[in-house]
């Protein structure tokens, strides 16, 4: 189940961010999977999986400056 919530997260995003599916205001589903994993997954899984989902979204996306990448994942590193 855990590797099905990261390949539809990662999935949303590319979607997303390629314009084939809509950007919904406020809608944002790796943030719900840290927030969520840390309350229902183990501590382990609770930081890798957002992790890993945002992390395969920008393989395809494509990586940004290494500022901001330390930021956004540091985030949701927090939030987890």
């Amino acid at each position: 189940m855990i590797y099905f919530f990261i390949f539809a997260a990662a999935a949303i995003r590319v979607l997303s961010h390629l314009d084939l599916i809509p950007n919904l205001p406020n809608f944002a589903p790796i943030a719900a999977m840290a927030l969520f994993g840390g309350t229902y997954l183990n501590k382990k899984y609770a930081l890798i999986v957002p992790l890993l989902a945002m992390f395969l979204a920008d393989l395809f996306i494509g990586f940004y400056t290494p500022a901001v990448m330390v930021s956004v994942y540091g985030s949701f590193f927090v939030i987890g």
